[in-house]
């Protein structure tokens, strides 16, 4: 499991499969709200994956996850059709979220 950090932000990433994803936001304004997403994953090299994916309430996302500099870039595209772009950090954390 994986904990991205934009400041105002966070979340925990789980891939519980190669296309599912358990996202929980730890901090904002939605705190507490998990989802279980189906994501496209692209291996561009080793630990640098692109991941897209489109939540509930047709956010889009399309993340890159640098594993190896512990960076993350997202691009969203809010269900009101705004465009919103954030840097954050990601690193990895011991807990499942199965096991709470």
């Amino acid at each position: 499991m994986f904990e991205v950090d934009f400041g105002e932000k966070a979340f925990t990433l789980f891939y519980e499969s190669h296309h599912k994803l358990i996202l929980t936001e730890i901090r904002g304004p939605e705190a507490g709200r998990i989802q279980n997403l189906m994501v496209n994953i692209l291996e561009l090299r080793p630990n640098l994956f692109m991941v897209n994916w489109q939540e509930e309430n047709k956010l889009t996302v399309t993340d890159l996850e640098d594993y190896d500099k512990g960076v993350v870039y997202a691009n969203m595209t809010t269900p009101n059709d705004n465009f919103v772009s954030a840097k954050g950090t990601l690193k990895e954390i011991k807990t499942n979220p199965k096991e709470k």
